[in-house]
């Protein structure tokens, strides 16, 4: 009774202090006006963060200690700061069992900005509170402070602040500094109610308004405290639970109040790549065409955990993460790439070893990474591209044995060299259409190795054409269509290797989607054709046209189990000249949800 008292009376300081963020008339800020504010300077505020393109995550906190065990008994799953749900750990037990372990040594902090620095990342995002509810900043919220719960939420060691400590760090070695926090609180009693955790909650109504209050107190702290920040990375809001459920109007204007120039990613709304705040934030995948309209930061792991855990071994080696960060930038995005510290702050040697290999990557080829945009190439066979005006660089992952490198772009290349190389290339018109570059006989890196061309005037892309194999048969996946219109997009499931790509999010029966098929004079004649689809079993139906240059092939969608359950169907016969042709895919009708996934075209000659 005592601890509902006491939370209602802070609860009451903390609304009034939330007034602060609102208009002049002391209004409740307007959410829809909120955003727009944010939208109207976001060129000017990113500029930063369009140059670094690459930054580092810090999940620690007293989850760390655990290290994804709990009890002797190991917990597989890949999030290690997920341990309080993965073992269903009550709070008193949990914060009285973790404290303790959680001994981070003066430093830590210092070793982690110089790691960053050697790895060329130019930002670091911290977790201030995560899921638990504890926080790495010192609070001076009555609840953080002390509580009947957890007897707090404050874990910085005795004369400490461990945000603080993170934060000077960084400045002084030149990096940018921000702050993650979860909307979620496993411990508050007045946090919001949902799916998870798996440890038992009291049945009982709850204040919602003093959560939220409680929450902007924090901001507010974050913000005042430690200095300018780069960024608030919020985390997470699901369907319920989103906008005006964490008062983000509000907290909206107190950032802009408090830092002008300050970031704020998406997650105040619910879906990782919704348009709201300044950029999209994927988790462990790279949008396979980037996200359209709006900057977008990958954030992911070296192993497979965020929280340190002590058994989880998938460490991604240098090559692996070059590769990544060149895919991600490639398609227009940031990479913001995660250690787990353990309970003394230190992090793992795989992960040390790791990113000071890409540093060494960084220091060789950096100018492809820092400030470029987006490839001008829908797809390429042999690595990645990015670019900057005047100047295209080619991202080569598997290195031509014939010592041509086959770009697929009509541009006046001015010279030609490999970073790293003393010396020019030659280069040529391919008969392909595009450019012949002629490289030496080895990678410098065999991560990858980096090829600038200084053009002139406007790049073009050559399209990727299929043309069929020796066996008469031409595979068109959905990564080479060329899509148009409202929504649909290309989805890649898996990664590396295993990587599948689909359209998806067909919701809209007047997009389009076009394959482009070459037949060499040899090759022209009848053509078998098959489409792979997928469709619940509540969405079929869809009626569905594949134009071709030899007649019209109509099909209906069936039922195939689930978006991801794919079937081949056979859908008739087309005559083809020799040429360039396109296939356009589009719909007659919708009557689902959405049309089908559409996984690849398939021509064999008959």
């Amino acid at each position: 009774m005592n601890m509902r008292v006491r939370l209602s009376a802070s609860a009451a300081v903390l609304i009034a202090l939330a007034s602060g963020a609102r208009g002049a008339e002391g209004q409740p800020a307007d959410e829809a006006a909120e955003l727009a504010r944010w939208s109207a300077d976001r060129a000017e505020r990113m500029a930063w963060w369009h140059e670094a393109r690459f930054g580092m995550f810090i999940h620690w906190g007293l989850y760390s200690g655990a290290g994804g065990e709990w009890n002797g008994t190991v917990y597989p799953q890949h999030y290690a700061e997920w341990i309080q749900h993965w073992a269903a750990v009550p709070c008193d037990e949990y914060a009285r069992r973790m404290r303790p372990l959680f001994r981070p040594d003066p430093g830590a902090a210092e070793e982690w900005a110089d790691l960053a620095k050697a790895a060329g990342m130019r930002y670091a995002v911290m977790t201030g509170k995560h899921h638990e509810g504890f926080t790495l900043f010192n609070s001076d919220a009555p609840y953080s402070r002390f509580n009947f719960v957890t007897g707090g939420t404050n874990i910085s060691p005795p004369g400490r602040d461990l945000a603080r400590e993170f934060a000077d760090a960084m400045r002084s070695r030149g990096l940018r500094a921000g702050f993650y926090y979860s909307l979620l609180d496993w411990q508050h009693p007045q946090a919001y109610e949902m799916a998870l955790p798996a440890y038992p909650r009291e049945a009982r109504a709850r204040d919602h308004i003093a959560y939220i209050a409680y929450v902007r107190g924090h901001i507010e702290e974050l913000l005042t405290n430690y200095g300018p920040l780069c960024t608030i990375w919020f985390d997470f809001s699901d369907r319920e639970h989103q906008g005006a459920a964490w008062g983000a109007a509000d907290l909206l204007a107190l950032m802009r109040r408090k830092q002008p120039g300050i970031l704020v990613n998406n997650r105040l709304f619910e879906g990782l790549e919704n348009p709201n705040g300044d950029y999209g934030t994927p988790e462990k995948y790279v949008p396979p065409t980037g996200l359209k309209g709006m900057s977008w930061e990958v954030n992911h792991t070296l192993n497979e955990s965020y929280g340190f855990s002590a058994h989880d071994a998938a460490w991604k080696d240098t090559t692996t993460v070059v590769r990544l960060l060149c895919d991600v930038v490639s398609k227009g995005g940031n990479l913001l790439l995660n250690i787990g510290p353990d309970a003394r702050g230190h992090v793992p040697p795989e992960a040390q070893a790791t990113l000071r290999g890409v540093g060494a990557w960084m220091a060789v080829n950096g100018e492809a990474i820092y400030g470029s945009g987006a490839s001008p190439f829908p797809r390429l066979t042999w690595g990645r591209a990015t670019r900057k005006p005047g100047i295209v660089y080619l991202m080569v992952f598997d290195w031509p044995v014939d010592g041509v490198l086959d770009v697929p772009m009509r541009a006046e290349v001015r010279s030609a060299r490999v970073l790293g190389r003393e010396g020019a290339l030659a280069f040529e018109a391919a008969e392909s259409g595009g450019v012949a570059v002629r490289v030496p006989g080895g990678p410098v890196d065999p991560a990858c190795t980096v090829v600038r061309l200084d053009v002139e005037g406007e790049v073009q892309a050559v399209v990727h054409v299929a043309y069929p194999d020796a066996n008469g048969v031409a595979t068109i996946g959905a990564q080479d269509a060329l899509v148009e219109g409202p929504s649909l997009r290309v989805e890649q499931v898996g990664a590396g290797a295993d990587a599948e790509f689909n359209l998806g999010y067909w919701l809209d029966a007047d997009a389009t989607a076009t394959f482009l098929l070459g037949l060499r004079p040899a090759q022209a004649g009848v053509y078998g054709v098959e489409v792979e689809v997928a469709c619940t079993d509540d969405s079929d139906g869809a009626r569905v046209v594949l134009a071709t240059p030899g007649g019209d092939l109509t099909f209906e969608v069936p039922p195939t189990g689930g978006w991801q359950t794919y079937r081949v169907l056979e859908i008739g016969d087309v005559t083809l000249d020799a040429g360039e042709h396109r296939l356009v895919l589009r719909a007659l009708t919708k009557p689902g949800e959405a049309v089908a996934n559409v996984r690849r075209v398939t021509l064999r000659k008959k």
